[in-house]
């Protein structure tokens, strides 16, 4: 088996502060399931004393990459010898990972198969110049007035927004996207910038329930008016930018493609922090369909999950799956598949693309470099999906050494440890529990 002990100077912060990983001494040995709940709680890494830079709240993202974890990381890559130049985010998502690294003058590299989220991620590493945005940002309100109320959209794709919104909404929508393309070029930095802000209002101007992190409607909401809205939103993102410093940020690169297969970073990363997706938890395609339509990123959004990794849409032969799967994978696998043969399909197809993932980031990583992963574990048909032991045999399997734990509680979870059907917390109970905190996964290539 592999051997676990604590490992009071791992992070420097003394006593048992961190749960170590010894490499098993045999090969097929595995760590046991679910034994990662010795892993220590650290009030360290769940929130931090000061407020978040602004920039992180111009656009709603579930699950959001909390800012502090990035400075943790450091600290610790820092502990372990590592001179941290290069900083890389697998699935960086909004770019909170993207915007930390560049503020403090590093060099950044990322990827993120979902297109809105590269969309977001890009516009938080710009630093435009704000008397430009805001004549801009007014031309677009002007000429909302007279805009065309005809869709240049593909009626595959009207079809799929229009009954999000009431007929007048949508009607706005239209012209305030005629009157964007009208006064911003193809692939500028502008057209991203008013991109981000319409992506940013079409949930609020539809019919979609506040706060659902599944697609639901809701009949008695009154959405928000679309030119006000626009406005808002830009001033939000002005005021977002006038705090952050003005200094030009660094160069960086956000490559909109799936991890498995993206060409890597020309130079070795030193530091990698990311946070995968959950195992069926977010169908990111569903969630973001609204943006996804109205930028043209897809005429269905349903096309956008091909390759997502997490999605209950793929599925991976058992077969397949006995012959590639760690250990651990195989056993959580095996459980949930006396339960719903589907899901375990699924939950294997994750699992593969996982480890592929793992491999890939000792691809990009230089010797001696960190990864640092934020991992939360789920459950599914009252079968613990235990993620993070997963992904330690996944750190093993690859070659990593040094390979650490903690756990990091979640703000207000214990008072909602719960998820209702249209995928909001709820401290009713149902059969969608979930944890009230996440694991910290740490490893070193050799």
């Amino acid at each position: 088996m592999i051997g676990i002990s604590w490992g009071g100077a791992v992070d420097g912060e003394g006593g048992r502060c961190m749960l170590v990983i010894e490499r098993p001494e045999t090969a097929g040995a595995s760590l046991d399931y679910n034994r990662l709940k010795a892993a220590p709680l650290s009030s360290d890494w769940a929130e931090a004393a000061e407020r978040e830079a602004r920039i992180h709240s111009i656009h709603v993202y579930p699950a959001k990459f909390p800012a502090l974890i990035f400075q943790k990381a450091i600290e610790l890559a820092t502990r372990r010898g590592v001179e941290v130049k290069r900083i890389g985010d697998i699935f960086c998502g909004s770019g909170t990972v993207l915007y930390e690294t560049a503020v403090r003058n590093l060099e950044f590299w990322g990827c993120d198969i979902n297109p809105v989220a590269t969309l977001i991620a890009r516009v938080k590493g710009m630093r435009p110049d704000l008397e430009a945005f805001t004549a801009a940002a007014d031309r677009i309100s002007l000429r909302f007035e007279t805009a065309s109320r005809a869709s240049t959209l593909s009626p595959v794709a009207v079809s799929r927004l229009t009954p999000w919104y009431r007929a007048g909404q949508f009607e706005d929508l239209v012209k305030l996207r005629n009157a964007i393309e009208s006064e911003t070029e193809d692939h500028s930095e502008a057209r991203l910038l008013f991109d981000c802000a319409f992506s940013a209002i079409a949930k609020p101007t539809s019919q979609w329930k506040a706060r659902s992190t599944k697609p639901a409607r809701h009949e008695e909401k009154t959405p928000a008016p679309v030119l006000q809205s626009f406005q808002k939103q830009c001033r939000l993102m002005m005021a977002a930018w006038a705090e952050a410093s003005s200094a030009t940020l660094p160069p960086f690169e956000v490559h909109r493609a799936d991890v498995k297969s993206v060409p890597g970073p020309a130079a070795p990363l030193d530091l990698i922090i990311t946070s995968p997706p959950y195992a069926m938890s977010y169908e990111y395609a569903d969630v973001h369909q609204l943006s996804a339509l109205w930028l043209n990123y897809a005429e269905d959004h349903r096309d956008l999950r091909r390759d997502v990794i997490g999605t209950a849409s793929r599925r991976s032969n058992l077969s397949f799956a006995l012959r590639n799967l760690n250990p651990v994978g195989l056993q959580i696998v095996f459980r949930l598949f006396e339960k719903d043969r589907a899901l375990a399909e699924s939950l294997a197809s994750y699992f593969l693309d996982m480890q592929q993932v793992v491999g890939r980031c000792h691809d990009f990583l230089r010797p001696g470099g960190v990864c640092v992963f934020v991992v939360g574990n789920t459950q599914l048909k009252d079968v613990r999906i235990d993620n993070a032991n997963h992904m330690v045999e996944c750190f093993i399997d690859a070659g990593f050494e040094n390979i650490s734990v903690l756990r990091r509680p979640l703000s207000n979870k214990p008072n909602t440890p719960y998820r209702q059907a249209n995928g909001r917390l709820s401290s009713t109970p149902t059969r969608m529990g979930i944890y009230a905190e996440e694991y910290v996964v740490m490893a070193q290539r050799r």
